[in-house]
């Protein structure tokens, strides 16, 4: 076998990525005691921005949560925006 009969791997056809299996958003919240792992809306996924924001206001019914934003569900995580009260 011959480096040529080695094809590279990164070039060799478009790959699965991180969006193509999950959903489009995220949630984060920022706790006041305690830490954010312990929402269930943390771990869900959300494939519009509405399903994100009404998850948030869910999320706003735990005394412990100040605030919530809402991430991309990329790596790395970019920000979309704050959730209000």
């Amino acid at each position: 076998m011959t480096v040529a009969d080695v094809g590279d791997e990164r070039t060799s056809g478009p790959a699965s990525t991180r969006n193509d299996e999950h959903a489009a958003f995220r949630l984060l919240p920022i706790m006041r005691q305690g830490i954010g792992s312990s929402i269930p809306e943390t771990w869900d996924h959300f494939a519009t921005l509405m399903e994100a924001r009404r998850a948030a206001k869910h999320m706003y019914e735990d005394d412990r949560v100040l605030r919530a934003l809402i991430v991309t569900d990329t790596a790395p995580a970019h920000f979309v925006e704050w959730v209000e009260r």
